[in-house]
Order: structure tokens, then sequence, then C-alpha cells
């Protein structure tokens, strides 16, 4: 799994809160007086800087322009985020001229969770289809108990599972990312 974009994610904004703070916390403070009485009733442009406005007449439509770009490119991102890149379903014919046959990709995965889930010591499986419907690809999360054995899953999941769902969206190849996890806890059985 492609953790990038997330740690992307939170070094932006923890550089864009850490700016934002230290900017409020500057304005807080000179209004407050810490850098002098004057400094606090003093306007926040110079003289230079509101002549420089009022002589030239595209400076408010520049800065209003600039704002209007941040605010979209905030939002893009904004909707950037709530994409999860899952895929609804597939279209199964190459020639959409003649004819299209969809299938959904919940009932893949979901067949495909049940069949990895009757492994034994599995636990609990999530798949996920993400890309595109010409190149899909497979997130398959399984969870597992200390009697598994996860050389053997993998094994199962690579030569029985994977090849099936393969032939079942009638694809050469689908890239697959198999993330095992141990689940804790679980007692070896009694004998009596």
């Amino acid at each position: 799994m492609d953790r990038r974009p997330a740690h992307i994610n939170r070094t932006g904004l923890t550089l864009l809160g850490a700016v934002l703070a230290a900017g409020g916390g500057a304005g807080l403070a000179r209004g407050l007086g810490v850098f002098g009485d004057g400094r606090a009733s003093a306007p926040v442009l110079t003289d230079q800087a509101r002549s420089f406005a009022d002589d030239n007449g595209w400076f408010w439509p520049a800065v209003a322009a600039a704002a209007v770009v941040l605010a979209l490119l905030g939002l893009a991102w904004l909707l950037a985020q709530a994409r999860t890149g899952r895929l609804p379903g597939l279209a199964l014919e190459p020639d959409a001229e003649a004819g299209t046959t969809r299938l959904s990709a919940k009932a893949v995965t979901g067949a495909l969770e049940a069949e990895v889930g009757e492994y034994p010591g599995v636990r609990k499986v999530r798949a996920r289809l993400i890309g595109s419907s010409k190149r899909p690809e497979l997130w398959l999360n399984v969870a597992y108990g200390q009697l598994a054995d996860p050389a053997e899953l993998r094994r199962r999941v690579q030569d029985e599972a994977v090849p099936r769902l393969r032939a079942a969206l009638e694809r050469d190849s689908v890239p697959t990312v198999v993330r095992l996890r141990l689940v804790p806890g679980e007692q070896s059985p009694t004998v009596i």
C-alpha cells in the first residue's frame, strides 16, 4: 500500500498550520502591544504599501485573483481527499461499440473475500479493486490467527485466489498487493 500521499498530506498540513499559527500569533502579539504600544495602534500596511496599492489599480484585483486561485486549489485538495480510488465496476468488453458488459467490483471482491476467508486460520479479509476499469489493481488485507501458516496463506492467495480473479475479469494480469496481518490472542487447542 502506497503511503506517500498520506505522508505528503501530513507534511503539507503541518507546514501550513505552523505558518498560519506563527502569523496569527504575531498578529495577536502586535495587537496586544508586545512589540510596543506604537505598533499596536499603527496600521498593518505601511504608508508606502498603501500608496503603492492606491497608485496601481491592478493591485487589489491581483490580490483577489490570487485568493480565488488559492481557494480553488484548497477545494480541489479537499475533493481529492474524499476520492477513494475504489472501482465501482469493471467493463469486460474491450470494444464499447460492440456492447458493454459491466461487472460489479463489489461482487468480485465479495467472492474473493469469501474464498480467502475459508482458508485455514483466516480471521478477516478485505479486498478492494482500485485503478481503472482497463487496469484494475487489487489490494487484499488478510488477518490471520497464530495457528495459521502465513507462507501457506500467501501461496494459496498467489496460486489459487488471484488466478481465479484474473480469469473472472478476463485479464492477463492484475497487479496485487497482499497484506498479511497476525491477529494476536488466539489460543492453541487444548488436548484432554
